[in-house]
């Protein structure tokens, strides 16, 4: 039996879960989920999320592709939804931009960058294994719609 790396990383990453939960709650170190500081609930939900999708990696291998691929998706549009949207209300109420102060560099916190960096290589490393899961050549020739 052959151990496919891009099968291996993300099965890790969600096995050691725990160890994020114990880091957040105990250590105040928050890289997994840093944007839902605020919002203890959601951030609770999420951890229980991604403890049943290593459950779900554990007892369905061949699903691990698309159930990291789906949750990396998510964590990335919340991360980038939580940079930009403070910047978009911040512009849409500020009357003079230049007189107002740029209490808002608060979005771009080291936290958050490292989750930023965690989920967008575990995206990037499922949708590569979602591609070899489904048998799809790299190689493939790719097909000219515009006929």
């Amino acid at each position: 039996m052959r151990i496919e790396p891009r099968q291996t990383i993300p099965k890790f990453y969600y096995y050691i879960t725990p160890l994020f939960i114990l880091l957040d709650y105990f250590g105040g170190i928050s890289v997994r989920v840093a944007v839902l500081d605020s919002m203890p609930m959601y951030k609770n939900l999420y951890y229980g999320f991604c403890i049943f999708c290593a459950f779900s990696m554990y007892f369905r291998p061949q699903f691990t592709a698309v159930v990291t691929l789906f949750e990396s998706t998510i964590i990335v549009l919340i991360t980038v939804l939580s940079v930009f949207l403070p910047y978009i209300r911040f512009i849409m109420q500020a009357d003079d931009v230049l007189n107002e102060s740029w209490d808002i560099m608060n979005a771009f916190s080291i936290p958050r960058i490292v989750n930023l960096v965690l989920a967008g290589t575990m995206a990037i490393v499922a949708f590569h294994g979602s591609i070899d899961a489904l048998g799809i050549s790299k190689d493939r020739p790719r097909q000219n719609t515009s006929q």
